[in-house]
């Protein structure tokens, strides 16, 4: 019945919740307990590209709701997530590291260890080789902790976000 995606530049992941009706009593045989992946894809016409998680799966992590909608139906409310903030939620970083910044934070991304992340990354060149030891963080915490110590390579700009959008980590 409803989908609902949520994104933003001040969140290192995208989440959001799905709306199912279920008139013929799936949901008792095949319960939804969590970790089940979902896999969607949609467009519209306001917005150019299209949302696919059919190669990037979202993980549902919550039945928030179920209630009757009529006598002979059943609705769900469930609650997702992108499968790299799942990864994240369970992998700790204790490591150091030694480079620019913006080849740390795609080492943290891509790097079976820590998200191995498919999706596509784009990111800005940073200037400096640093060394960091990581104590004990999730991978998001550690980029968070990169990402105020980044300066960009070309503009001088010490100011960068980090963010997922449908086109990939930011």
């Amino acid at each position: 019945r409803e989908l609902n995606i949520y994104q933003s530049i001040d969140s290192p992941f995208m989440s959001g919740n799905i709306m199912i009706a279920d008139s013929e009593g799936v949901t008792e045989k095949l319960p939804f307990l969590g970790q089940e992946r979902l896999l969607f894809m949609l467009q519209t016409p306001s917005h150019g590209g299209t949302v696919n998680f059919n190669e990037y799966h979202a993980i549902i992590y919550n039945v928030e709701t179920r209630f009757h909608s009529s006598i002979r139906e059943q609705s769900l409310v469930l609650n997702w997530t992108s499968l790299e903030h799942y990864k994240n939620i369970r992998t700790k970083i204790s490591a150091s590291f030694d480079g620019m910044i913006s080849d740390i934070v795609e080492k943290i991304l891509t790097d079976s260890d820590y998200l191995e992340t498919s999706k596509p990354i784009h990111l800005e060149l940073t200037k400096n080789i640093r060394k960091y030891v990581i104590p004990n963080l999730n991978p998001f915490q550690a980029i968070e902790l990169l990402r105020t110590e980044a300066v960009s390579a070309e503009e001088q700009s010490p100011h960068f976000l980090f963010f997922e959008n449908p086109d990939g980590f930011h």
